[in-house]
């Protein structure tokens, strides 16, 4: 599939052109800002819990202020995907990063708990919108050979970007606990290329060509009128896709969430080395996002495959690893799997859908990413059921990884490629 579109930015052929870099580094840079809501705040959370100690449900209503955010991105994704096909992506994802960066920013001048619970759920909104929109944007510009490449880049960088977030964050932490907030200014500045060279895609004919937005930004169709879907949405290939992102999440988040429990029962015992060394291991989540980009394609059961032997072979060698050294290493792997795992899923999912659905589509696909976040410790919870210590929990979850990278193996070669 081959998406053309009219960029009044830049040079067209015959009035049509395809989108280029400059649409891709912008949706790479915003598809960063949703990884604020925990990295930024994350060095800054024993202050939030020293300065709100006294309030009423603290203990519980602190975590919040960094989970609030993904839950909205859970919640809400799926109709903000449906009201970006209907009214139009471009729209919708400026008034996003506008609503980011001002109440991101907000909680600086507040000192209520409750006010800056209520700015988190409307960043978390904001958030929900600038994922979903963003992943269907770099569906409707870039398909194919060109899709690979940019999804690949955008895992490569995140890792990097993540880590600029959360040292900015303790560095700005240090001066006050609201300094971090100060990053959500971030939403602004990248207002300024979404808004320069993002334009609005719409299906002309089987997706061979797009409207552009005008200069000034506006609709294409110029009425702002509501598009009335023409084909009935994909459900039962939403399904498919949905149950398998909630199982890749589930696995991917017991590491991304739990580092500092993993490497604490290796004998870590600050945070700072913990920080040091998951930000070593996560290497391997940019030689996985490069991977991705240079692997000659494969059927999407065979390369789901491999995200599963990697995991199992990080979560069962961490287990039985006899030092953080070792342990490092394993991580690392799981890291990489991370890495190739997510632009894998994004690729695939975008196949699913055509242009009247891709934003509606991309939502659930959001929701299913989150959702298995929401569930991955309680899962894990459940599987030791009070009798296994943690690391020979992660043990068994790495085993059932590598059953299912087996079952998906011989059941998955004939699924078409992630391509786009």
């Amino acid at each position: 599939m081959v998406t053309a579109a009219i960029d009044p930015l830049s040079p067209t052929t015959g009035g049509v052109t395809r989108a280029g870099a400059r649409q891709a580094y912008t949706l790479i840079v915003m598809g960063s800002l949703p990884t604020l809501a925990i990295a930024s705040l994350v060095p800054v959370l024993p202050a939030l819990f020293a300065r709100f100690k006294n309030a009423p449900h603290a203990e519980w209503l602190v975590p919040m202020i960094l989970t609030v955010p993904s839950l909205c991105v859970a919640l809400f994704s799926a109709g903000l995907g449906a009201a970006a096909d209907r009214w139009g992506r471009r729209r919708i994802l400026l008034l996003a990063l506008v609503a980011f960066g001002l109440f991101g920013t907000a909680p600086m001048m507040f000192d209520d708990l409750h006010a800056i619970i209520a700015s988190r759920f409307m960043v978390g909104i904001a958030e929900a919108t600038i994922l979903t929109v963003g992943n269907a944007l770099m569906g409707d510009y870039f398909g194919g050979a060109e899709r690979k490449r940019w999804l690949g880049l955008q895992m490569s960088f995140g890792p990097i970007i993540s880590s600029g977030y959360i040292l900015a964050g303790g560095a700005l932490g240090s001066i006050s606990w609201h300094g971090p907030f100060a990053l959500y200014a971030l939403g602004l500045l990248v207002l300024v290329p979404a808004a320069l060279y993002l334009f609005e895609p719409a299906a002309a004919s089987g997706e061979t060509s797009v409207r552009g937005a005008s200069s000034a930004g506006s609709m294409s169709s110029g009425s702002g009128t509501a598009a009335e879907p023409s084909s009935h949405f994909p459900w039962r290939a939403t399904l498919l896709v949905g149950a398998v992102t909630i199982a890749v999440s589930i696995v991917y988040f017991v590491q991304a969430v739990q580092h500092g429990r993993i490497f604490g029962d290796l004998g870590v015992t600050t945070p700072s080395r913990i920080s040091l060394i998951v930000t070593l291991a996560s290497i391997g989540t940019v030689i996985g996002g490069y991977t991705y980009r240079r692997i000659r394609l494969r059927p999407v059961g065979r390369m789901l495959a491999l995200v599963f032997f990697c995991f199992g072979f990080s979560y069962v060698g961490v287990s039985l690893a006899p030092g953080y050294v070792s342990g490092a290493l394993f991580d690392s792997v799981g890291q990489f799997a991370g890495g190739f795992a997510v632009p894998l899923l994004i690729a695939w999912a975008l196949t699913k859908y055509d242009h009247e659905h891709r934003g509606r589509g991309m939502g659930v696909w959001a929701a299913c990413f989150f959702v298995g976040q929401f569930f991955s410790p309680p899962v894990l919870s459940l599987i030791a059921h009070g009798r296994l210590s943690f690391l020979a929990t992660v043990g068994i979850v790495g085993a059932g990884c590598l059953a299912a990278g087996t079952m998906a193996w011989f059941s998955g070669g004939s699924e078409p490629t992630a391509a786009g």
